[in-house]
Parts: C-alpha cells; sequence; structure tokens
C-alpha cells in the first residue's frame, strides 16, 4: 500500500500511456503485407487477428480495422488503419 501524499490532483500532467505513433504500411485492398521503419522492412507472415472499432460518430468520430499480426522476424504488431484519416498507426499493448 502506497501512502497518500496529500498532494493536489494535477490532471494537466496526465498523459496517456502506449499512445499509438505513426507507421508506414505497404498494404493491398487494405490488408497489410509489410511494415517499414527507416532501414527495416519487415514482411507480414500472417494476420492472426482483425477487428474494428468505430466509435463517437457524434463528437470525433474513430473508425479503425486493427490487425494482430506476425512479422516474418518472429515479432508480433498491432497495428491499426485508422479509415477517417487514411493513415496507419501501432499500438503496443
Amino acid at each position: 500500500m502506497v501512502k497518500n501524499p496529500g498532494a493536489a490532483t494535477r490532471p494537466h500532467h496526465l498523459r496517456a500511456l502506449n499512445g499509438p505513433r505513426p507507421i508506414t504500411v505497404v498494404a493491398q485492398a487494405g490488408r497489410p503485407l509489410a511494415i517499414v521503419e527507416e532501414h527495416d522492412h519487415q514482411t507480414v507472415a500472417l494476420v492472426q487477428d482483425t477487428w474494428i472499432v468505430q466509435d463517437e460518430w457524434w463528437r470525433q468520430e474513430i473508425h479503425r480495422q486493427y490487425y494482430r499480426l506476425l512479422l516474418n522476424d518472429g515479432r508480433l504488431r498491432t497495428v491499426y488503419h485508422d479509415r477517417v484519416a487514411d493513415t496507419w498507426h501501432e499500438q503496443a499493448y
């Protein structure tokens, strides 16, 4: 148990953990084929899972197609295609 320091909460200092970061994805018909990072080009060996998140259409729309990818080097990556902005991002979990 952590003792309460008695300090006031400062919500303006809060930040999200594991926020998405933009990445470059080579895709065909909307399906990721490879991830390109600086001098590294990793081919997708297998799409393990895919799901759609669509929310907040009444405010700032969120419409994302997520992919859980197994790359040819054995790493697992979760990426999504932002269908509103037409951009790709990696989301670490």
